[in-house]
């Protein structure tokens, strides 16, 4: 019977199908190493080191955790502690927590607890260029201070092979305008991210007022 369902799916294979599959890696104890650099002189910003440290079936859902440690050029640690994200994947679309993702991040950078709240990014297994996806809305709170994130104009670009360090990948490129505001914090970005299946993204560049500012490319996947 094994035999039967391989042969099955090397023939679906060679007829150009694949597996169902989302924008995400969700291989518990993967580990993705990317590499961010400012565009204008490709000096060093920071290592990122992302590890899928849980995935597991909830019912129809999958429930994915990564842990992501930003590192200095030195190897030592860029913040005080590793920025946690959650994942749900139905039907291989994945959705992520942003308020939540936020949150971590603030305790990441100030080691100050916070709350987080909003709606959900999603990314659908079957986009397709031309299609645009949901705005996300969402805030974290810290103390008496509450910051905002808006994502809005998420539009699929294009389909496109690409080559980095970590190898070949075919990807879907969305585009995506993204406003941080808050008490002593403002960010007015857009960003340009290329994901792939199995994988999740494998670039992303970041843009201020349409001049290239940061390019973050994907080194090794293990």
């Amino acid at each position: 019977m094994l035999k039967r369902v391989t042969l099955f799916f090397c023939l679906l294979m060679s007829f150009g199908f694949s597996y169902p599959q989302g924008y995400i890696c969700d291989r518990e104890g993967a580990r993705l190493e990317y590499i961010r650099k400012a565009t204008r002189d490709g000096s060093f910003r920071w290592r990122h080191v992302l590890t899928v440290t849980c995935s597991e079936e909830s019912g129809a859902l999958r429930k994915v955790t990564t842990s992501s440690a930003f590192l200095k050029s030195n190897g030592k640690p860029l913040y005080k502690s590793d920025v946690t994200e959650r994942f749900t994947i139905k039907a291989d679309d994945v959705s992520a927590d942003i308020g939540e993702a936020m949150a971590s991040y603030v305790k990441a950078r100030v080691g100050l607890n916070a709350t987080g709240s909003g709606t959900l990014s999603v990314l659908p297994a079957d986009m397709q260029p031309g299609d645009t996806l949901p705005p996300v809305v969402a805030q974290t709170k810290v103390g008496l201070l509450t910051y905002n994130v808006k994502v809005t104009e998420r539009k699929v670009l294009r389909e496109e092979t690409i080559s980095v360090p970590a190898g070949t990948f075919r990807c879907m490129v969305v585009e995506e305008h993204k406003v941080e505001s808050g008490p002593g914090h403002h960010r007015d970005v857009t960003n340009l991210t290329w994901y792939s299946k199995g994988i999740g993204y494998v670039r992303h560049d970041t843009y201020i007022k349409g001049v290239p500012d940061t390019s973050e490319v994907l080194q090794s996947l293990k």
